[in-house]
């Protein structure tokens, strides 16, 4: 064919312009690429500082939480018995930890008596983040499952409160009920003859 035989300047000159203007948009491209990313370095820079500046003060912030915990919050009264002694903050932290364990960052705490005798008593601890809260439930009810025989509780069963488990247990002349409320875990031990009762208005107070 006349084409493969002898070409086509006009062709030829058409991809050549072509490539040309390609190259040309090319190299503008790059120019405009390299002037915006001039221009959006100063504020990605600022924008890593301000997530450094962040992070490090949720860092701070959880640190601080840990070493010094607040008090949680108590209920005045449970199943008629008034409160009559409590511990709040470290002290209600250490109690708590003795009894059910250590090994999660513990951010507030407080253990309250209810009636002359103690018939009732509530340990609530409080962790940072709700996830890490799911995580020392579960550990409790592994280790009370572990420790079967050789520890004062004995698993009774499980309920449901709307979408969260309630654990039950004997021990000690007690009912005792733990689960999550939030952030926080709470655990009620009462004598069996106000145990309905009493488990009633703690669920309803830790929502």
């Amino acid at each position: 064919m006349p084409y493969r035989e002898t070409g086509n300047l006009a062709y030829k000159q058409l991809c050549l312009l072509w490539n040309s203007a390609i190259w040309r948009m090319t190299k503008i491209a790059h120019l405009v690429k390299m002037v915006e990313m001039k221009r959006l370095f100063p504020i990605c820079l600022i924008g890593v500082g301000i997530l450094i500046l962040l992070g490090s003060a949720g860092v701070w912030g959880y640190n601080q939480k840990v070493q010094h915990p607040s008090s949680a919050p108590l209920p005045d009264v449970v199943a008629d018995l008034d409160l009559t002694e409590s511990l709040m903050a470290e002290r209600a932290i250490t109690e708590f930890t003795r009894l059910h364990g250590e090994g999660f960052p513990i951010t507030s705490g407080a253990v309250g008596m209810y009636g002359a005798d103690h018939s009732a008593t509530l340990w609530v601890a409080g962790a940072p983040l709700q996830p890490v809260a799911g995580r020392m439930l579960v550990a409790m009810r592994d280790k009370i499952a572990s420790t079967a025989g050789r520890s004062p509780f004995s698993p009774v069963g499980e309920r449901q409160d709307g979408t969260r488990t309630v654990y039950e247990l004997d021990g000690m002349g007690q009912k005792h009920f733990y689960f999550q409320s939030g952030k926080m875990i709470v655990w009620l031990a009462v004598n069996p003859e106000r145990a309905e009762e009493a488990l009633t208005q703690v669920l309803k107070f830790y929502p």
